[in-house]
């Protein structure tokens, strides 16, 4: 982790000196520039104000340059009068020539032609004037100047070391929660960070904590309850055998296989639930999904339980009420098994009513079971979606069930881009509903 930050800090460091360098370069181009023009048009404009002083005497006119020079000594060395160089033209009447830019100092050579002057003073036809610029900028200022890049490369080195310190620091909590997950702690989590793209990354690493923890706690309560539920149906048929092997009469011989039967296929639908829930779990797992219409599921559910009813021969009453025409991408085996699962569960324990509404509200789709048993407790809807739990903890065969349809239909809800939600029934007991984004 410190190899990295300090990576991290000379790759930061390398490039800020790396475009500092290149901001330089570039501007010393664009410095020797402007300051050509700016000396070129100062000179002209000071040759316009010299020729107007100067005449056909020549100890007249070193006398007026002395004094002109003497008069700008700040910034002009030297100003001679000169023949007319051949690179003056009326186009371009002066030209500037740079001898030496530095941080302190400019010296610069700037040819001016001088105007035209008539007959009066033949000797300055085709003169110029050269002048000798040079400024300098005093040790004072100069050290000034390199205190303050000092400075400012100083404070960006400090903040480059603050934001590479977070850094390190926030690298080492996420390899501390990591190694934490690998090791199995799970209640390990990522702290809060004012950084918006950390804290995003924070949220990720809880969020995958978050989900390990409770496939990490499934697996467990996966484990456990298969053992249980397996060895129910196992242990009873090893007692039949034992008691058929004894010996005893045809007619008890006879009830014993029947009574095998039915815990075999107990076992049978064990298997196929564990498996279904294996395959939903799994997402390496392909599942063929269509765009299938809920009313068409409904229908096909509708004339399951409608024989369900028949079988048990209790008087209850199931209403469906279906509005919207809605099509969910998903395996129609699944799906259907899913919401049979469902309203098989309310018609168990309800009393004498189970209503069941497809609807749509705002920009959701929302297919509702309500029935009028005993409900579920507020602080067991979370848990009772999970595989082998059941309310009944007695887990006999008249209760019947593996505490599995519920855990189904969700997993399978969720497959369809969907949520399961379970809540208080306007007529006393549950209300299972299945909620999906209206498209």
């Amino acid at each position: 982790m410190r190899t990295l930050a300090v990576i991290l800090y000379l790759s930061i460091v390398s490039c800020l000196l790396l475009a500092s360098y290149a901001t330089e370069t570039l501007l010393d181009d664009y410095y020797q520039e402007e300051i050509r023009e700016e000396y070129q048009q100062y000179a002209q404009l000071i040759t316009l104000l010299i020729a107007r002083e100067l005449g056909s005497d020549n100890a007249h006119n070193q006398q007026r340059l002395a004094y002109w020079q003497n008069y700008l000594d700040e910034e002009v060395e030297s100003i001679e009068l000169i023949p007319l160089p051949e690179s003056i033209t009326a186009q371009s009447p002066s030209y500037a020539r740079i001898l030496d830019i530095s941080d302190q100092t400019d010296n610069l050579e700037v040819v001016s032609a001088l105007p035209p002057h008539g007959d009066d003073h033949p000797s300055l036809k085709n003169k110029a004037l050269k002048f000798h610029f040079i400024s300098s900028f005093s040790d004072e200022y100069i050290g000034v100047y390199y205190l303050g890049v000092v400075a400012i490369y100083f404070f960006l080195a400090l903040i480059i070391s603050l934001l590479s310190w977070a850094m390190y620091r926030y690298l080492r909590q996420v390899a501390k929660v990591s190694r934490a997950l690998a090791g199995g702690d799970f209640t390990s989590r990522m702290p809060t960070y004012r950084i918006p793209a950390l804290q995003e990354l924070g949220n990720d690493i809880n969020q995958m904590a978050t989900a390990l923890e409770d496939k990490t706690q499934e697996n467990i309560i996966l484990t456990g309850a298969i053992h249980h539920e397996l060895r129910i149906p196992v242990t009873r048929l090893r007692l039949a055998l034992d008691i058929a092997l004894s010996g005893g009469s045809e007619e008890s011989i006879r009830e014993l296989l029947q009574d095998m039967d039915e815990d075999l296929e107990e076992l049978s639908a064990l298997m196929e639930e564990i498996l279904t829930i294996s395959r939903l779990r799994l997402n390496s797992v392909e599942i063929a999904r269509e765009e299938v219409g809920l009313q068409q599921i409904l229908d096909r559910v509708m004339a399951q339980i409608d024989e369900q009813i028949k079988d048990t021969k209790a008087e209850i009453t199931v209403s469906l009420s279906t509005t919207p025409e809605f099509s969910v991408w998903a395996n129609p085996t699944l799906l259907e098994r899913a919401l049979f699962n469902v309203i098989s569960n309310g018609i168990k324990y309800c009393q004498s009513r189970v209503d069941i509404t497809l609807s749509r509200e705002k920009d959701q789709v929302i297919l509702s079971v309500v029935d009028d048993g005993p409900g579920i407790e507020e602080d067991e809807r979370a848990r009772i979606i999970k595989p082998f739990y059941r309310t009944d903890k007695s887990r006999n065969r008249d209760t019947g069930g593996f505490g599995l349809g519920l855990a189904i239909a969700n997993m399978v809800v969720k497959d369809t881009c969907g949520r399961l939600s379970i809540t208080d029934s306007p007529l006393g007991g549950a209300r299972v509903s299945f909620h999906w984004p209206a498209q």
